[in-house]
């Protein structure tokens, strides 16, 4: 089967296998960090290179996780929790043997750290520095109870509070980060006039729907396009025009479930999604919204006139493309326009239930 963007999935996953890669080369650099500190008499050298050991394993793990696929069945394909928390933990088995370097280590806990602002939000950011805090508040709780001797509670004590307000900046830090991320993330999806997604962000979202109506749930595509809308402009002027594209666009979505989705497609042209919708519920869905666009009342439109969609309506085919999805429900919303505007017409006769 192909789609408008066949290579999509194989780009998200070589991005994924990218982060992957530079977050082996940060483990690296940890593991040489360690045999130096090593080196210089801080840890017993059968500690650091038990934890290269160690580390040498989490990432071949990860890596035949990735290499293979299992990282797509997860809610998160990244991994980026399940790294964080092995890196945490590891780096903790080397600052409870290096007593005298706890610093380092403490550093290679914030190296770890700066891979979640790759993918987490806020709670993923702040739970793992909760979570970095608590480990190494373990380390020196364990080396006071099982190394008194090479211990000064009072420093260890000084450390947790200086790496807990260090981790709690960053967390806030990060967390800000992602936010913004987030924020510009939705505003490269969105239409800056009617908040609908934008096309680019359609044809990926469509290209997800496609593979999933082939494992045999339906999808149904709507191209909607507003009649006569060069007389609106003309008549009216283009900030009624653009009103009746806002107002059009929120409607759909009114419509819609959280699973469906409206995309500016062009112009005055909008496509709406129907997920798991059959030919006829989704006629029925596109009859609803052209019913409430004729019906409503405007800003900027006079009185007493109209403002009306023509709606085409095709149920995606196994084995067909998007495009040509695409091209059927377009064919029927010229189909829509030749018969007389303000009305739905399918690409195929919805079966009767």
């Amino acid at each position: 089967m192909k789609h408008s963007k066949p290579g999509m999935a194989q780009e998200a996953q070589y991005l994924r296998k990218g982060r992957l890669t530079l977050s082996i080369a940060a483990s690296a650099v940890t593991v040489g960090m360690t045999l130096i500190v090593a080196q210089a008499g801080y840890i017993p050298m059968r500690a650091a290179l038990t934890y290269g050991a160690v580390v040498a394993l989490f990432c071949a793990a990860f890596y035949a996780a990735f290499a293979s696929g299992l990282n797509r069945k997860f809610a998160d394909p990244s991994l980026t929790l399940p790294q964080l928390v092995a890196a945490g933990l590891a780096v903790s088995y080397a600052a409870y043997h290096g007593i005298e370097a706890r610093p380092a280590f403490m550093a290679m806990y914030l190296i770890a750290y700066t891979f979640g602002v790759f993918t987490l939000r806020t709670r993923g950011l702040v739970a793992v520095a909760g979570f970095y805090l608590a480990c190494y508040a373990a380390v020196a709780v364990l080396s006071q109870l099982w190394q008194p001797e090479l211990v000064e509670a009072r420093r260890e004590i000084f450390r947790v509070v200086v790496f807990g307000v260090v981790l709690g900046w960053m967390a806030y830090m990060a967390s800000t980060i992602a936010e913004l991320r987030q924020r510009l993330r939705q505003q490269a999806q969105r239409d800056g006039l009617t908040d609908a997604f934008n096309r680019r962000h359609m044809m990926s979202l469509l290209a997800v729907e496609a593979a999933r109506a082939e494992r045999g749930a339906a999808l149904s595509l709507c191209l909607a396009d507003m009649d006569n809308f060069k007389e609106i402009n003309d008549t009216c002027g283009h900030l009624a025009g653009d009103t009746v594209l806002k107002h059009f666009a929120a409607m759909a979505k009114a419509q819609l479930r959280a699973t469906d989705f409206v995309a500016r497609f062009g112009g005055e042209e909008f496509l709406v999604a129907l997920s798991q919708t059959a030919l006829a519920d989704a006629a029925r869905v596109a009859e609803r919204v052209r019913a409430g666009l004729a019906a409503a009342s405007i800003v900027g439109i006079p009185a007493g006139q109209r403002v009306t969609v023509s709606i085409g309506v095709a149920q995606h085919r196994p084995g067909e493309s998007i495009e040509a999805t695409l091209q059927r429900a377009d064919a029927a919303l010229y189909k829509a326009k030749d018969q007389g505007r303000n009305r739905v017409i399918c690409a195929d006769p919805p079966q009767a239930r």
